[in-house]
């Protein structure tokens, strides 16, 4: 039996600048599209269950692969309190990773100006899931 293809767009605001976020889903993929209203830059990235399931794993908050794309699909449409999107640069990971350290995380000038330009134009769609005394997030690179 075919799974019918299942598509979410909605405009969402990341700092000020608008986006249109879809979400994709066939069978056990999801393709996550992000999309500039103003440049037309546009980020993208496909998802198997396998690779959700076991980054839901890793954050302690563990997801089964349509739980994840229910919730996903919730706060791409805005419809859910407890779940919300954020778009963040490498930099902006970067920069909550040393927050989190304490300040104690080494900076990026040991990497080459090549991989700084292909992870300066990177974005990580993160999925935010609040709880009453917890707050989870999900990155998925783009």
């Amino acid at each position: 039996m075919m799974e019918k293809e299942n598509r979410v767009t909605s405009s969402y605001i990341f700092r000020g600048i608008e986006y249109a976020v879809t979400m994709i889903v066939k069978d056990s993929e999801l393709v996550l599209e992000v999309e500039d209203q103003t440049s037309t830059d546009q980020w993208c990235a496909n998802f198997d269950a396998i690779y959700i399931e076991d980054l839901t794993h890793k954050t302690g908050n563990y997801k089964q692969f349509n739980i994840f794309v229910n919730m996903l699909e919730s706060a791409i449409t805005q419809t859910s309190d407890s779940v919300s999107l954020d778009l963040l640069t490498y930099a902006d990971l970067e920069s909550l990773r040393t927050k989190k350290a304490g300040g104690s995380v080494q900076s990026m000038s040991h990497k080459s100006k090549n991989s700084a330009v292909i992870l300066g134009s990177k974005r990580y769609l993160i999925l935010t899931y609040t709880v009453e005394f917890d707050r989870i997030h999900y990155p998925m690179p783009l």
